[in-house]
Parts: C-alpha cells; structure tokens; sequence
C-alpha cells in the first residue's frame, strides 16, 4: 500500500500482479519501445538459419529447443544461442553435454555474450526467429525479432501471444519438445507457409512502439500516481 501506482509491461503481468490483491485500476501498462532495424536479409541459402537469443538459463527453454530439433536431423538448418553462459552455469554445462549427447554440436553455436554490431549481424543472417521460453513477461527479444522482420517459433504462454500477432508466428505450449519440432517441419516443408509469416513480420514492424511513445506513456502514468 505505499506505492500509489504498480507500472508493468504487458497485460498478462497487470493480471499477474492484481492476483496479489493490487486493484487493476492502480496498474498502469506499458510496453516497452523498441529500436528500429533494417529487415533482416536472411542466409539466402538452402540451409536455413535459426536464431535465439536468451541468456542461458532453465526458463529460456533451450534444452526443449535442442530437443525438438534433434528430432528434425534430417532437415537442413543451423542454430546460433546468442545469451550469457555466464547466468547459470550449471546450465550452461548441462546444455553443452546435451548437444554432444545429441550430436548437434555442429549444428548448434553457443555464442555467449555479444556486441552490439554482433548481435546485429546474427539477426541479419538469420530466417527464422526461435524462443521455447517457459515465462517470458513481455518478450523483448521476441519484439526486436519482429523489428528484423523476422517471423518466429515460439511458446503459447504468459506474455508471448500478446508481444506476437499470430499471422507472424507458430505457437506451441511450453515444455513440448514434440510440438516445438512439429511446427518448425511445417515450415521446412511449405516454403509458402515461411513466406507468409515473413510477411506477418514486416506488417508488425510497422506496428511497434518506439521508445518515445513508451516515455510519453510512462510520463502519463507517472501524472495519474500524482494526483492521488
């Protein structure tokens, strides 16, 4: 009760937060800004390439992303993580003798840390945007993947439907490795299907909030926590 407004990201979180007994009208939502970028080229190769970028920890869900794609051997693509290994080691570990127990190791580069001109670069070079995230409470990366033009394969879960308009995205529940794979085939197998999400893509680019909205709404929430 000391706090006269409880801002958050996305209305899932406003949900979350109000099950603590925090009245929905002292909640004030704002979706983070987000950078413009240039739309991603891709790797105009056959093989096609996927990118995540998530620190890596438990909650990103990248042994369910490895999962799913060791059971898609026979396609062609490769993965780059873009995210700290340095969060959980444990993790990190865990991930790195699963990739050899799966043998994808070749297939799959954890690349840490990165620059800025780096990061812009994987995002250049990638097709495809993936995220088997368990929680995310907005989706940051998921909006920057969409900044790119980049259409994704991610999970149906708190935050993620509302960061991601569905004509630009494949959904599955979280934790369902299964599903995961199921839906990266269907577009290895229907380029047509790429082709529309991409386009899904480009369309919700146009639609993302800058920064400078996101600073108008945050001064307008801060104007309303005022006048109480």
């Amino acid at each position: 009760t000391a706090g006269r407004r409880v801002i958050v990201t996305s209305r899932f979180t406003a949900e979350s937060v109000a099950q603590y007994g925090v009245s929905p009208q002292h909640i004030g939502i704002i979706e983070p800004g987000t950078d413009p970028a240039p739309i991603a080229v891709g790797s105009r190769s056959r093989r096609l390439a996927l990118l995540c970028v998530a620190t890596l920890t438990l909650r990103k869900g990248h042994a369910v992303l490895f999962d799913a794609l060791a059971l898609l051997r026979n396609k062609d693509w490769h993965l780059t993580c873009v995210g700290s290994k340095r969060r959980s080691v444990e993790t990190f570990d865990a991930l790195r003798h699963q990739l050899a127990n799966l043998r994808l190791s070749n297939r799959v580069e954890l690349l840490g840390e990165v620059d800025d001109a780096t990061l812009e670069t994987c995002y250049q070079q990638a097709d495809l945007f993936v995220l088997a995230s368990f929680y995310e409470g907005y989706g940051m990366v998921l909006a920057e993947a969409l900044a790119h033009g980049l259409p994704i394969v991610s999970t149906r879960t708190s935050a993620i439907p509302e960061t991601v308009p569905d004509d630009a995205c494949l959904l599955v529940p979280p934790g369902d490795h299964v599903a995961f794979s199921k839906a990266l085939r269907q577009i290895f197998n229907d380029t047509d299907l790429l082709s529309r999400l991409k386009r899904g893509a480009r369309a919700a680019r146009n639609r993302l909030r800058s920064w400078d909205q996101a600073c108008i709404t945050f001064h307008n929430e801060l104007h309303k926590a005022s006048r109480r």
